[in-house]
């Protein structure tokens, strides 16, 4: 009894996977991407939480400039984190917008680090009570707290939506 004949374009079983280009007249198979709405939206959503990181450094900015010498050291450590923050965050997401897959899951996982940052390693760090720390984020009486408010909502929105599009793959042809 002989042996099945392989068959051209299919790997037989014990037989190496071709790893050039596929045979003349086959189409490569598409690699998978990030789901296309879910993408585009969790870009535009980091682009915002951004926007807000960047109004976060800009107040501080503005604080250290009206304070008399030196600005004290949460102010510098709000004017860099803020600006860091801003720039990771939007490199994260142009990759997101590419529907790069691990790109989408970088960007999940950035905005939920920001988000337990915010909220654990802040009164951690500086010793200030959890309740004052969400009595401060959510009082929207000053411009940092209502950048770093608004920071919190988009960051956990576009953790949401970075989390679909990378989950949800999709195989177009024609990208």
């Amino acid at each position: 009894m002989q042996p099945n004949p392989p068959q051209p374009g299919f790997p037989q079983p014990g037989q190496p996977t071709p790893s050039g280009p596929p045979p003349w007249g086959q189409a490569a198979r598409p690699k998978p991407r990030a789901n296309t709405p879910a993408a585009v939206t969790a870009g535009v959503l980091a682009l915002l939480a951004a926007a807000m990181l960047v109004w976060f450094a800009l107040y501080n900015v503005v604080v250290a400039a009206e304070a008399d010498g030196r600005p004290p050291g949460i102010t510098v450590q709000n004017m860099a984190s803020g600006v860091i923050s801003a720039v990771v965050l939007v490199i994260a997401a142009a990759f997101t917008f590419a529907r790069r897959i691990p790109g989408a899951w970088t960007l999940c996982g950035l905005c939920l680090f920001y988000v337990v940052a915010v909220f654990v390693g802040t009164p951690l760090v500086w010793g200030t009570p959890f309740g004052a720390q969400a009595k401060w984020l959510f009082s929207f009486d000053d411009g940092d707290s209502t950048a770093m408010a608004l920071t919190i909502i988009l960051a956990v929105l576009t953790a949401i939506a970075a989390a679909i599009a990378a989950s949800v793959k999709s195989y177009d042809t024609n990208d």
